[in-house]
């Protein structure tokens, strides 16, 4: 149920937006101060759990989006008929809104800023302010408290221009890498016998293909950051297990230091050799052959030996200890020691 509380919360705040311009018609603004309290409060108190039980999720920031505004927007339009200054807010706060809707349309991406969760709150007390001030027949000096906000409003609205900014360029390269990335391999990608490699079982539900793609391209990333032979890497990524046949198949009764661990970079290294001579030098079929160690006895020559070697260990730990694999050698285990128990 952890899972559920936090949304459960944020949703709370959305289907109270009808009750809340119900209760404003009504002009029953004291249970409107109440209320508008209380639904604040989910907004706290649903962050909060999500961070403790470490159910945070794309989702849940979507909704808590949706929520705040929905939630404040509602209020807003019912104090403006009593204090127009609130128009200013309520325009700013849409402004804020489409510029949000905009850039998660275009590039599917909830912009959370921390200036963002104080400007909420610096609005949500105002508005409270607002309807304790119609209570007291204007008594509150609420124009400052309307041009506090206003002020983080365009604080919030500038930060998350800046944000979006930055998260263009950040794409805009991202697409750069993936072209140059793309052009570097393409020999590689649309050869028959590469292709093959997608029907070869690696590790749990992933193909040699695709684990030699990821393994790629996360090398060619960082020689780009690093500025070593971001080419070299990008190849050698992708040839690094073009082995022969899946080991999986493999029921050869072999000495152990010939098992496929021990042999299969050097295997790959001959195929990368026979069907790719163009792309190969002596550092790419080093970083090929070096690979596994310490199973091969070679040690990695290269600054960028080391990084293949280093990603292509990362990246299988990650698949040897998926949950879902786990749970299926736990079963594997508990059966064989079930027979035995049986026997």
């Amino acid at each position: 149920m952890k899972k559920y509380i936090p949304n459960i919360l944020t949703i709370s705040r959305i289907l109270a937006t009808p009750l809340i311009l119900y209760f404003g018609i009504q002009k029953q603004f004291l249970l409107l101060i109440v209320i508008g309290g209380l639904i604040a409060f989910t907004d706290f108190l649903d962050g909060k759990l999500a961070r403790l039980w470490k159910v945070k999720s794309e989702l849940g920031a979507k909704l808590d989006a949706i929520a705040d505004k929905c939630f404040a927007l509602s209020l807003l339009a019912i104090l403006i008929y009593y204090n127009h200054y609130f128009f200013y807010v309520l325009v700013l706060e849409g402004l804020i809104s489409l510029f949000n809707i905009y850039v998660f349309y275009k590039y599917k991406v909830v912009q959370s800023l921390m200036i963002g969760k104080i400007k909420t709150w610096v609005i949500f007390i105002t508005i409270l302010l607002g309807f304790a001030n119609i209570l007291l027949d204007g008594k509150l000096p609420i124009t400052i408290f309307v041009n506090i906000t206003a002020i983080f409003q365009i604080a919030s609205l500038i930060q998350y221009v800046n944000s979006y900014v930055v998260l263009k360029s950040q794409k805009k390269n991202d697409q750069l890498l993936n072209k140059e990335y793309l052009r570097i391999v393409k020999p590689i990608l649309d050869n028959k016998e590469f292709k093959k490699r997608k029907e070869f079982p690696h590790h749990y539900n992933e193909s040699v293909y695709d684990h030699v793609l990821r393994v790629s391209y996360d090398c060619f990333k960082i020689g780009k950051k690093k500025n070593l032979d971001y080419k070299a890497l990008a190849i050698a990524g992708l040839l690094h297990d073009f082995y022969d046949k899946p080991w999986q198949s493999d029921f050869e009764k072999k000495p152990f230091f010939q098992k496929h661990g021990f042999t299969h970079a050097e295997n790959a290294r001959c195929n990368a050799k026979k069907y790719f001579p163009k792309l190969m030098n002596e550092k790419i079929e080093s970083m090929i052959s070096t690979h596994m160690f310490p199973l091969n006895k070679r040690i990695p020559k290269y600054k960028e030996s080391w990084i293949l070697t280093l990603v292509d260990k990362a990246d299988s730990l990650d698949f040897l200890f998926h949950p879902l694999l786990m749970s299926k050698k736990i079963r594997k285990s508990t059966q064989k020691k079930g027979n035995r128990v049986s026997k």
